[in-house]
């Protein structure tokens, strides 16, 4: 596969000039040029998205596309040979937060009462989760430079969450880098309909940089990965598609 480029959103601290974050990017852009199709292949070649016939056989308005979970799991199997780890837990927990930068200790307040909700409260976690689910993979530096990675090939809603998710954590101080792997326009096209894609994340970039000065050591970046080629060639199968999800939905549209 094919890496097309990185974008650092916001850089706080001057990691993007650190030997353990040229280090780290250099195994996550390894790790996606390991990633090959058809398997045994030396190169990611994939099938161009063809119309699909529906129940009478005639073509519909749906495309038989590529599917992208095999597509994850040799980016994670590849990470996991770099000696990265897989699944990394991550929860805004008080005790973390009550040593963290003001910025992410501010109050909520409740309307109209106009009470303070403070992370401090006894009662906090009854009334909002702290728990923000595993990251893809996890690695830290010798000298402690904590990264994760979160490889996004589900919808585009799964693509912002990860984002803010990575700069809840940064703003905790949990994290020093969050990176978000993301398919190109070009390579989207022909995987499962409306999944994160470069194009569509793109445009709301500024905001999370915004948020970025209010981190005090982070540094936030997306990477764009692509085919190798695009093929029309029968002999190359399409990477299959799961059964759930836009792949499900897309199928009962066709009866």
């Amino acid at each position: 596969m094919k890496f097309i480029r990185t974008v650092v959103v916001f850089d706080q601290g001057g990691l993007i000039d650190s030997e353990p974050w040229a280090r780290m990017h250099e195994t996550i852009t390894g790790a996606i040029q390991k990633i090959v199709h058809p398997p045994g292949n030396n190169r990611f070649v994939i099938r161009r998205k063809v119309p699909r016939l529906d129940v009478r056989g005639t073509l519909s308005k749906q495309w038989v596309r590529n599917g992208v979970v095999p597509i994850k799991r040799q980016f994670l199997a590849n990470l996991t040979d770099a000696g990265w780890r897989a699944e990394m837990p991550v929860g805004l927990a008080r005790q973390a937060l009550a040593q963290a930068e003001p910025t992410a200790r501010t109050a909520l307040k409740d309307f109209p009462s106009k009470h303070d909700y403070a992370f401090a409260d006894a009662n906090w976690s009854e009334v909002f989760r702290e728990g923000l689910g595993d990251f893809d993979f996890y690695s830290e530096s010798m000298n402690g430079l904590r990264c994760v990675v979160e490889w996004e090939t589900g919808n585009i809603s799964s693509s912002h969450r990860s984002m803010n998710k990575l700069c809840l954590v940064m703003l905790a101080g949990l994290i020093d880098i969050g990176v978000v792997i993301l398919p190109s326009q070009a390579l989207y096209r022909h995987l499962t309909d409306r999944i994160g894609n470069w194009e569509e994340l793109s445009p709301y970039l500024a905001l999370w940089h915004h948020v970025g000065r209010s981190v005090k050591r982070g540094l936030l970046a997306v990477t764009v990965v692509e085919h190798d080629e695009l093929t029309d060639d029968p002999a190359v199968p399409f990477i299959s598609q799961g059964s759930d999800g836009r792949s499900a939905e897309g199928a009962s549209k066709l009866l």
